[in-house]
């Protein structure tokens, strides 16, 4: 796929440009959930029960798993199996074995009939990887983890963008909507096909036309945002993955679990 975006955005950008702040999209979902920070020991909670954060976790490197195979082998690898590798143990985090089993049954029946259905001939453009693109009027780097993005084969549109919550939030829904309709029309001067939230718990999902928002309004709202972290860093409640931060280590973090 070419135009703007094989100019500017790869992957693995070390440093945001001189002078550009860097909004993470990971960040933004952190203290959307009701994240905290513990600063004297630089490591980070998320205002979650701590088995979503894990099931998050699984769901994460399980799509990825799968999402890396060609079409052809996909179709005869039952995702079940590649989630039953990354799901964790039960230990304390579930408040029974009841609810262990639960929460698993319904998360692999709902993976199994999405992968049932998602894409079955297309090789992803993107997969749980971190994209860069420069926002000049705001001075800012805008920094988004897409989880799946397809090419579409609509002229005038970029991509089918899609998204696997444990349990879909409506704020972190509409930033992401925001952030990612910002990202396409900079990036490749187009907006995307769809934009598509899967909620995994409940079966349902949102899904919403790349047209449907103009750039303006995309940008006043990534503005709010860099505003908004911004005074959640001031009061301490950034995520952090060690006591000094560094790219390497939030793209970590935010790779495979919240975004």
């Amino acid at each position: 796929m070419g135009g703007p975006m094989d100019s500017y955005s790869t992957r693995n950008q070390n440093l945001p440009i001189a002078g550009y702040g860097r909004l993470h999209d990971f960040r933004i979902e952190h203290i959307m959930l009701g994240g905290a920070e513990n600063a004297r020991q630089g490591t980070h909670t998320t205002g979650l029960p701590r088995w979503r954060q894990q099931v998050q976790y699984a769901v994460g490197h399980t799509l990825n798993d799968f999402y890396s195979l060609l079409p052809e082998v996909r179709r005869e690898t039952p995702i079940q199996f590649l989630l039953e590798r990354r799901w964790p143990p039960k230990g304390n985090a579930f408040s029974s074995l009841l609810h262990y089993w639960d929460i698993k049954t319904a998360i692999a029946d709902e993976l199994m009939r999405i992968a049932s259905v998602n894409h079955l001939q297309d090789i992803p453009v993107k997969l749980y990887e971190q994209w860069f693109v420069p926002i000049p009027e705001l001075n800012l780097e805008l920094s988004m983890i897409f989880q799946l993005a397809w090419k579409s084969q609509i002229r005038g549109r970029s991509l089918n963008v899609q998204k696997f919550m444990v349990t879909a939030d409506e704020d972190v829904i509409k930033a992401f909507l925001h952030m990612t309709n910002a990202f396409c029309r900079l990036a490749y001067g187009e907006p995307a096909e769809t934009v598509e939230i899967y909620s995994l718990l409940d079966g349902r999902k949102y899904s919403f036309d790349g047209r449907s928002i103009s750039l303006a309004e995309s940008l006043d709202f990534v503005q709010l945002l860099s505003l908004f972290l911004e005074k959640e860093e001031l009061l301490g409640c950034s995520i952090a993955c060690s006591g000094r931060r560094t790219e390497k280590s939030e793209e970590t973090c935010g790779r495979f679990g919240l975004m």
